[in-house]
């Protein structure tokens, strides 16, 4: 592959689509307000601008060109302003294989190849056949194979067996829980609520809600806005239960000798492929809803790994049992220590944990009660955020072995992280004035993760434990000290998963 190529034409499709979905509140309203418009030329405005998204589409197919020089990618791009982009195998940090609805049609898939740099996401191949995105993968990813191997790659997902070590499935009963208490809720109702709140005034207008309230039977104020809520909290789930359902069917969790490979998707199929000498950090999440039941999510944080938002992190697993977590940790990451002597913060940690938790809920509570005359009930939330600090006090853990440090909080949900040493980018202890009158300290560490890295932080620990876990995390730290001493105060094992 030593001349330059062209991607295949349906990219110039796939290009305009992405533009639409990435501005499809905005198209929604534009839509909405044009159909209620008689003067307003609504067809030729849409028409205008679809044929102007498939224009910057095949545009940029025309102007797009990649080769393989070697065991370098080279990328050039721009309609104007021309760029060229060399990726070699020592800089590529994760490998997305993915194919959306366009691409399968034609029997295609989209390449990303994601760097430690803040331009990773521009080396991205909208649309080539799946051969030749394996044999891209196989040469920066320094893949030993034969060419005749991919005769035998699997038609799902393109991953050759002969050097697979384990292959984990997300059973079709846990995809049903991690669908319905998936964390995107919370999203799902703020995107139905900006929506709602943009096309409101069209809908009063067109006297929409007086034809709804008259046919439902007469009730009262509370109770319609109580249905309101509810109408609300029902959509926002049913499109948080299917959005998690399409995104992590099939899941599919391949470990190598040299990587780990992860495939999910019903629609859109994706493909990531991260090697185990890139991963940064692992964080275990426990929700609000899936804790009680016993159920948490595994993570990764990588350094090249950067989405639209600049984030590194990689479900590893979308939903697990709690008491199966140090199993599979085992399976995929041996080479980390799972449990640990560990410390949580002292007893006199506790008021402040609380403080900070109940008192601005408190004072924004008690200014609503008195400006609005709210009822008395309301004062069951700052009761409430007592429970939460004491929540987030009894959580609170830090722990360090030979090579492993292990943290432990919370805020809304209960995050365990392991993070080795060698991979701290800085570690951090402060006190603020408060916290220096009670010799206590906040120890924050910092990996990289995406474009802008990622942090743990543990509050109120006693100072003199600060120093020690700075003292352990030096390159050159003391060795007896890369253990808690049998002595150590409010000594706990932690994760404490088992």
């Amino acid at each position: 592959m030593s001349e330059f190529e062209r991607q295949h034409p349906v990219a110039a499709v796939s290009r305009a689509f992405g533009l639409i979905r990435g501005n499809i509140v905005t198209i929604l309203v534009f839509l909405f307000v044009g159909a209620q418009s008689d003067n307003f030329p609504f067809l030729w405005w849409i028409g205008g601008l679809f044929i102007f998204l498939l224009i910057i589409g095949a545009a940029n197919w025309w102007r797009f060109l990649y080769k393989m020089d070697g065991d370098t990618l080279h990328i050039r791009s721009g309609i104007f302003v021309r760029k060229d982009l060399y990726l070699t195998k020592d800089r590529i940090q994760v490998i997305d294989i993915s194919s959306g609805v366009i691409q399968r049609l034609f029997g295609l898939v989209r390449l990303d190849i994601q760097t430690a740099g803040a331009t990773s996401r521009q080396a991205a191949i909208d649309a080539i056949t799946k051969v030749k995105a394996m044999e891209i993968n196989r040469v920066l990813r320094d893949i030993h194979s034969d060419p005749g191997e991919f005769g035998q790659v699997s038609e799902e997902i393109g991953i050759s067996d002969s050097d697979v070590l384990k292959k984990l499935d997300l059973p079709h009963k846990e995809l049903l829980i991690a669908a319905s208490t998936s964390g995107s809720f919370g999203i799902a109702l703020s995107v139905l609520a900006t929506i709602f709140s943009q096309i409101e005034p069209l809908i009063s207008e067109s006297e929409m809600f007086e034809y709804l309230f008259s046919i439902i039977p007469s009730q009262t104020d509370a109770v319609m806005i109580g249905i309101t809520i509810f109408i609300f909290i029902a959509f926002a789930w049913l499109l948080s239960f299917f959005s998690t359902l399409f995104t992590y069917g099939n899941f599919k969790l391949i470990v190598k000798e040299k990587e780990i490979i992860i495939s999910r998707g019903i629609f859109e199929k994706k493909r990531v492929t991260i090697p185990y000498n890139r991963i940064q950090a692992i964080h275990v999440s426990e929700g609000l809803i899936r804790q009680p039941l016993g159920y948490a999510s595994i993570h990764l944080e990588s350094a090249g790994y950067g989405d639209e938002k600049g984030t590194g992190s990689i479900v590893l697993f979308p939903l697990i049992r709690r008491t199966n977590i140090i199993q599979l940790l085992n399976d995929v990451l041996p080479d980390y220590e799972k449990e640990m002597p560990g410390i949580k913060p002292p007893s006199r940690a506790l008021r402040r944990y609380i403080f900070k938790s109940s008192f601005p809920i408190t004072i924004v509570t008690g200014v609503l009660f008195w400006y609005l005359s709210l009822n008395l009930w309301i004062w069951l939330i700052p009761i409430g955020s007592l429970f939460w600090g004491w929540l987030k006090y009894k959580d609170a853990a830090l722990a360090w072995g030979e090579d492993i440090l292990l943290f432990r909080s919370r805020q809304l949900s209960k995050s365990t992280a392991y993070i080795k040493k060698k991979r701290v980018q800085d570690a951090i202890i402060f006190q603020n004035v408060f916290q220096r009158y009670r010799n206590l300290c906040s120890v924050q560490i910092h990996v990289a993760s995406g474009d802008r890295g990622k942090s743990f932080m543990v509050d109120d620990l006693e100072y003199d434990e600060g120093i020690r876990l700075l003292n352990a995390v030096r390159k050159n730290g003391i060795s007896a000290e890369n253990r808690i001493p049998e002595e150590t105060l409010n000594k706990i094992q932690v994760p404490g998963w088992i």
